[in-house]
């Protein structure tokens, strides 16, 4: 059975049409409560009307979402293969993404030129599967386009978008320019101050840094999965992310100061590498073993269960999308702690009907993947299999 928000959706755009507003139940919400911020929970995409209000807009497996300095918001519908902007209206629109699934504008032959400086406007430019999204201190956004093997970037003043990262398929490139190097399948990234990009390249278990002037190099991962490594060199190290014919969306990254966190999905634990030494370690899930267990001790005795998303709180919290534990869990770096945050049970609205607003510790969720924060310190989770975006009031 499927679940509606507050009214159904005909009855919500009578109202719109007729001047009316669309009831937000996040309006008035008082803080720990969790609501429904974007999408019906019901999967698809509204092409008879890609205008609509986020709350009417149907999104298709939510991955990702971000936050421009001025507030506005980006959501990477992965299924639909689109990034979309929620206009000052609150109207979902798309921004980059088309209704041909592919690699750059068709007539192109499915892709941009390689180093092009001029790219093309976003909404002719076709994605592939979109990962993560991420504001780098530029005010361009950076969009790892996973199955496209590219990182791109989209200027939201002009709407035009470039290669920073990708070639194509493959493994090469380090010591030369990113936007010549291969890739295969990068799936989230993380910016520093100074404009270094650290991203994982999902199926050659790596990770890699694009420098200011655009030099692509390794800097952890032997191109093998695997759990080895803490407490020696990051290059020497392994990862657990996925690299099979159709892999699951795996790994994340988040960075605080010189420290880089990692979300090492199949091997169950949260990594760190020192970024001055090159030493890595682990910060939480020692033991590896699939679970939810831990909160309220320290993060290294913690179980996991395929983190798949970090982020580094307004609170100087590391943030994590549990994925198939439905919650998102935080650490204090300074304590070790650990606890849930939001979620921890599962609710389906294949086959249930989940609550569109409600305390933030019973709210249910669907294998949340990603989260993020707004300027006012409000979380948003995407719930993403339940095709819907939540927001958490602070």
């Amino acid at each position: 059975m499927q679940r509606q928000l507050l009214f159904p959706i005909l009855v919500l755009s009578w109202l719109i049409a007729c001047g009316g507003e669309v009831p937000d139940p996040c309006n008035g919400a008082a803080p720990g409560t969790a609501c429904v911020w974007a999408g019906t929970g019901e999967r698809g995409y509204n092409a008879e009307n890609p205008r609509l209000h986020r709350l009417l807009s149907r999104v298709y497996f939510p991955m990702d979402l971000t936050f421009d300095s001025d507030g506005r918001g980006y959501i990477v519908d992965w299924n639909n293969h689109r990034i979309r902007g929620v206009e000052s209206d609150d109207s979902l629109v798309d921004v980059v993404g088309t209704d041909y699934e592919g690699d750059g504008p068709p007539e192109m032959q499915d892709r941009l030129p390689v180093c092009d400086p001029e790219g093309a406007l976003g909404t002719t430019v076709a994605l592939n599967h979109p990962t993560e999204a991420r504001f780098g201190s530029d005010g361009l956004l950076y969009i790892s386009a996973w199955h496209n093997n590219k990182i791109r970037v989209l200027d939201p003043k002009t709407g035009m978008v470039t290669a920073l990262v990708g070639n194509g398929y493959g493994y090469s490139g380090d010591g030369g320019l990113a936007c010549r190097a291969l890739m295969n399948q990068p799936k989230s990234m993380v910016m520093a101050p100074d404009g270094t990009i650290y991203t994982i390249d999902q199926r050659n278990v790596r990770i890699r840094k694009i420098t200011p002037d655009q030099t692509i190099s390794t800097i952890a991962g032997i191109g093998t999965v695997g759990d080895i490594g803490d407490g020696g060199p990051a290059s020497s190290a392994q990862f657990g992310f996925e690299i099979g014919t159709t892999p699951r969306p795996s790994g994340s990254l988040a960075l605080a100061g010189d420290m880089l966190y990692i979300a090492d999905s199949l091997n169950n634990r949260i990594r760190r590498i020192d970024l001055d030494t090159g030493m890595i370690d682990c910060i939480a899930g020692l033991s590896g073993a699939p679970g939810y267990t831990g909160d309220g001790g320290l993060a290294i005795n913690a179980t996991f269960n395929f983190p798949m998303d970090l982020e580094l709180g307004p609170d100087g919290r590391l943030y994590i999308a549990d994925r198939y534990n439905s919650a998102v869990r935080a650490i204090d770096l300074t304590t070790g702690i650990i606890e849930t945050v939001a979620g921890g049970t599962h609710c389906s609205n294949e086959d249930s009907v989940c609550p569109d607003v409600g305390p933030v510790d019973s709210i249910g969720l669907n294998e949340p993947y990603g989260i993020a924060f707004d300027r006012r310190a409000n979380l948003y989770i995407a719930d993403t299999h339940n095709h819907r975006i939540l927001k958490v009031i602070r």
